[in-house]
């Protein structure tokens, strides 16, 4: 029987540390909270070290993603088809570990039935974790570790009563490498996700780059129509000057001409008044 129990377990209690720090970096991050009800150390350990791998990878897959796509590619080649595949898979992947732990836990029922113990007969002190659930896909991650939570309990139950082996050393055996698959089921949806936000990281950096060679390039040839733009006007203002230069000296040419004319002319009158008069 499930003894109740109202504690909730803040995260920065179970959470480990870690480099990433998705969630203070991220605030702005839209994040639904919640909580998942879980009693052995095992899942918790697998919780507290692939939690926040989980939530930055599927976060930026499906939304990340997506936005630096929109800001650095055009409608007619946006690679939508890349995004949509690495959720595809992630969500079968996460679909087929789902399969796997409701298969074991109908298994493991079946046998305490038949050795006569009712699953409302499990005593199992259940803490509340305190979540952010920031896609389906994180949401879908803490769902299936309450199932292997509950599969692990009942493993052990399994285990008590005899039910794994007549043989206790076999039992033991048999219940250490079920715990083990768990494990390794679990780390392989951390797994999972870390390969495929790799590859859609490596998709957006090249894209990135891409749009900022782009940029540099029209960067430059803006400055090169600019720098064309200030010589053709430094040359037509040289023009002008020129012509302006050119109009004052012939200007200047023509009124000296102009009073050499009339001094040369007064001459002449002066000249023709002196011969007269003699």
């Amino acid at each position: 029987m499930n003894r109740p129990n109202p504690q909730l377990i803040r995260m920065k209690k179970w959470m480990r540390k870690s480099t990433i720090n998705f969630l203070e970096r991220n605030k702005d991050v839209i994040a639904a909270p919640g909580f998942v009800p879980l009693c052995n150390k095992m899942i918790v350990d697998v919780m507290a070290t692939g939690f926040e791998v989980v939530a930055r990878d599927t976060h930026f897959i499906t939304c990340r993603a997506r936005q630096i796509l929109t800001e650095n590619l055009t409608g007619d080649v946006f690679q939508e088809d890349d995004l949509l595949k690495a959720e595809k898979e992630l969500h079968a992947h996460l679909d087929s570990i789902h399969d796997y732990f409701d298969t074991r836990i109908t298994q493991a029922e079946q046998k305490l039935e038949a050795a006569g113990f009712g699953p409302s007969e499990i005593q199992k002190l259940v803490a509340n974790y305190e979540t952010i659930t920031v896609t389906n896909q994180l949401t879908q991650y803490l769902d299936i570790l309450a199932k292997a939570d509950h599969y692990v309990t009942l493993l052990h139950y399994l285990w008590v009563t005899g039910e794994l082996s007549d043989n206790p050393d076999e039992a033991l055996r048999v219940k250490l490498n079920a715990e083990r698959e768990v494990r390794h089921h679990l780390f392989g949806i951390t797994r999972a996700s870390n390969i495929h936000y790799n590859n859609i990281r490596r998709l957006c950096n090249g894209v990135v780059e891409r749009r900022r060679a782009e940029r540099q390039a029209q960067a430059e040839r803006d400055r090169k129509r600019e720098a064309a733009r200030k010589q053709k006007q430094e040359e037509a203002a040289t023009r002008r000057q020129a012509e302006i230069d050119k109009r004052r000296e012939e200007k200047r040419a023509r009124r000296q001409t102009e009073r050499q004319q009339a001094l040369d002319s007064a001459q002449n009158e002066m000249d023709t008044l002196a011969v007269a008069t003699a």
